[in-house]
């Protein structure tokens, strides 16, 4: 009996859990920031120049499209995932990497005010 129990709160706190990060990344659908990049990144392969961007998401659950957008025109659409992080972003901010042949790449995306940061694969 007493395991039953035990059994019985874990996967009702499973179902708890799953539900409210579900809550949060659905309430947090789609949002958009300006970003300037200085210097050449990639992102997914794709090459970002420097210059003035607004960079858009749509997302559905935790997977998202990211759209970079230079003077009106679509440069880049990206597959990525939303991660729920524990506090709101203070700023907006590129995470930059190196890719496997060393090249500067755009890894992830944090929006102000944002509790989700974007993750690209």
């Amino acid at each position: 009996m007493f395991k039953s129990k035990n059994l019985m709160l874990v996967v009702t706190l499973s179902i708890i859990l799953a539900t409210a990060v579900s809550t949060v990344l659905a309430a947090e659908g789609a949002g958009s920031a300006k970003f300037a990049v200085t210097n050449t990144l990639f992102v997914a392969g794709n090459e970002i120049k420097p210059g003035s961007y607004d960079v858009k998401w749509e997302a559905t659950g935790t997977d998202a499209t990211v759209k970079f957008i230079n003077q009106g025109k679509e440069v880049a659409a990206i597959p990525a995932k939303l991660v729920e992080v524990d506090k709101k972003g203070d700023y907006n901010s590129l995470a930059i990497g190196k890719d496997s042949t060393g090249r500067e790449t755009i890894k992830g995306i944090q929006f102000a005010g944002k509790k989700v940061r974007i993750v690209f694969e």
